[in-house]
């Protein structure tokens, strides 16, 4: 099946709940139907390396992701797609000052992903 692939950076908002949210947005992702949309990696960015794995310690700046869509989408089913996150509606992501990149991907290597493990 013939896919549009973006790359989005999004940043968060000032004071973002970001941690509070994080758990309907991760179940948003996890509940995807490949047909309309899919996930294929994302991340927050930080404003300097973590020196700890607790996230709470963290320094979130914003997200960094790709999205997968049917061809025909277009760029419109990536802004509701953002429009419509939990990160969004719950105060965490600026969706309109987002960046979205028409992008396709030449290399993956997912085992090397710390989700994957």
């Amino acid at each position: 099946m013939a896919t549009e692939q973006y790359f989005i950076i999004v940043p968060d908002r000032p004071g973002a709940p970001r941690l509070q949210v994080r758990s309907e947005h991760l179940a948003k992702v996890a509940n995807e139907d490949p047909a309309v949309s899919k996930t294929v990696f994302g991340g927050a960015y930080l404003t300097s390396q973590p020196e700890t794995l607790d996230p709470a310690a963290w320094g979130f700046a914003g997200s960094a992701m790709m999205l997968e869509f049917p061809a025909g989408s277009g760029e419109e089913a990536v802004w509701n797609w953002l429009r419509t996150d939990p990160y969004t509606t719950g105060g965490v992501w600026d969706a309109e000052k987002a960046r979205i990149v028409k992008f396709r991907a030449g290399l993956s290597n997912q085992k090397d992903l710390p989700a994957a493990k």
